[in-house]
């Protein structure tokens, strides 16, 4: 069986994110060089919305939710918000009903608000830690 361009992105996707969720499990991004550190924490000393987001998909994976709260409150939100998205992107003939939510959660008005609240959480990240 021969699969196409879109068929083999499809099955691309969830191999390559079991493969990154292995590794945020069983490797602690604080111990290990492995992990890429942040660029912004690293020249200005700030802490950017993503700073965080790593040690929380450690503490995530290994079923920690208190702490993966504690190193990036925003990344437990974002994770169904991110999977409806994906789910939204490759349902093949979606329903006027997933069109509509698609539109709704992730037009160019959601992109907006979530920049905004990205905006607001860095800035209270910084001041308040």
């Amino acid at each position: 069986m021969r699969l196409n361009k879109r068929q083999r992105v499809l099955l691309l996707y969830p191999l390559t994110l079991v493969t990154v969720a292995l590794l945020y499990k069983y490797f602690n991004p604080l111990e290990s060089l492995f992990f890429p550190k942040c660029p912004v924490k690293a020249i200005t000393g700030l802490d950017c919305p993503g700073c965080g987001g790593q040690r929380a998909a450690h503490s995530l994976l290994n079923g920690d939710v208190r702490q993966a709260f504690m190193e990036n409150p925003l990344l437990p939100l974002l994770i169904p918000y991110l999977i409806l998205g994906f789910y939204l992107q490759i349902i093949p003939q979606p329903t006027n009903g997933e069109l509509k939510l698609k539109k709704v959660l992730y037009g160019q008005s959601a992109i907006l608000i979530l920049g905004i609240i990205l905006f607001i959480f860095t800035i209270l990240r910084n001041i308040i830690s």
